[in-house]
């Protein structure tokens, strides 16, 4: 009886031992209260730049604290609306701000930097000067054009000849045929238009089509002029990204290389009364594709394709699938033919923002603002005796360009 009651005693013992351990261990346990994030933000007391042109304002923030917590940064200016009250217009949401306005001014900047409910604010001015110069809302300097075949394509027979009734239909507000797909043209504006925060900054005007001639939306390519070396460097095109651009019918880094005419070929006549010539013009594309273009009876005696090329020529670029229908019951000769969302020109709303513009693997980009536009067909369709759907340019102007 001794002998367990021995045991009894040291097993007790080993138990209150093992608690009062545990006790003390978990009396050591001490939990840290969560900190606040702490930001420390430096920005410089002013900058000076001229109206049209971009200052980097890049502050020095230190946040610690964090806790694998992202932080958001809100720029903006006071702007005085119609009812004379002075708003906050936000500017910009990234780290540095390369600010830009079209306006002479002072303007005091604010910076806002916050991490979950944390807020840190400082402010800056800015002194913006006038230039000197006259600017004006439309791009109405050409840099480059090329059309593709089309029936109402104007037909030189030098380059030299397009391009300048090309430039003169831009500054008397004219037109300017760019044909199938691939056709394109190139203007600047004599400034930079302004990426404004939230807003559309530029449209695409484009000749309106009828009952009988159907014309297609164009796509959208912008260039910023980074290096101020007065062109659109190869490595400055960026394209703007409209409702198509995603979708699985639309083809990125299409080509089609069209094939000169041969005038003394006896034309291949199609078994509808308005296929003058079946076989008229030929193309080939980057995708094992090929065919003919049809001369269609009421244009028999127009040549398609640009006297001032060789004997081939390649366009490039995005190809988008444009639905048509045939309403004539087989005949060919109406069609009813869609358009695009937005995004583009010749569409409800050709109004465009520069914050849509993507590099080639199709990332979004940032722009300040933008100096050169390209436009250019990326349909290739034809609807029957109507003949190939083409686009017809009008003009590119800056949506906010200041009102005198």
């Amino acid at each position: 009886m001794k002998k367990y009651l021995k045991y009894s005693l040291v097993l007790i013992g080993l138990v209150a031992f093992y608690a009062c351990s545990n006790d003390d261990s978990k009396q050591e346990e001490v939990v840290e209260p969560v900190k606040d994030p702490v930001i420390a933000v430096k920005l410089a007391s002013e900058f000076a730049v001229q109206q049209y042109n971009v200052v980097e304002i890049t502050p020095e923030v230190a946040i610690e604290n964090a806790n694998g917590k992202t932080e958001t940064y809100q720029w903006s200016i006071k702007v005085t609306g119609k009812d004379g009250v002075a708003k906050d217009s936000i500017i910009g949401d990234t780290k540095t701000l390369l600010f830009i306005t079209p306006k002479a001014a002072d303007y005091v900047v604010d910076l806002k930097v916050k991490v979950d409910k944390i807020e840190k604010q400082a402010l800056t001015k800015v002194t913006v000067s006038e230039t000197g110069k006259t600017y004006t809302a439309k791009a109405l300097t050409l840099i480059d054009f090329l059309p593709a075949p089309g029936f109402n394509i104007d037909n030189y027979s030098t380059r030299e000849e397009a391009f300048e009734a090309a430039q003169q239909s831009i500054k008397e507000e004219g037109a300017v045929a760019l044909g199938t797909f691939g056709g394109y043209i190139v203007t600047a504006f004599d400034h930079t238009v302004v990426n404004v925060y939230g807003k559309r900054d530029f449209t695409v005007q484009m000749a309106a089509g009828s009952t009988t001639i159907k014309f297609s939306p164009v796509s959208i390519a912008v260039a910023y002029d980074a290096n101020k070396n007065g062109k659109a460097d190869e490595n400055e095109w960026y394209e703007i990204a409209g409702s198509e651009y995603n979708k699985s019918t639309t083809v990125k880094n299409y080509e089609v290389t069209y094939s000169k005419p041969n005038p003394t070929a006896i034309p291949v006549t199609g078994a509808l009364p308005w296929q003058y010539d079946t076989a008229y013009l030929s193309w080939t594309d980057n995708k094992n594709g090929s065919g003919k273009i049809t001369k269609t009876l009421t244009r028999r005696r127009v040549n398609y394709y640009p006297e001032w090329q060789g004997d081939t020529y390649t366009l490039k670029g995005t190809k988008i699938f444009i639905p048509t229908k045939d309403i004539s019951d087989g005949a060919g000769t109406t069609f009813n033919i869609g358009t695009f969302d937005w995004g583009y020109g010749g569409i409800k709303d050709p109004s465009i923002d520069i914050s849509w513009a993507v590099d080639k693997d199709g990332k979004k980009v940032y722009l300040p603002g933008i100096d050169f536009v390209k436009v250019y067909v990326p349909t290739f369709t034809a609807v029957g005796s109507g003949d190939l759907v083409t686009a017809l340019f009008e003009q590119v102007s800056d949506i906010n360009f200041p009102k005198k």
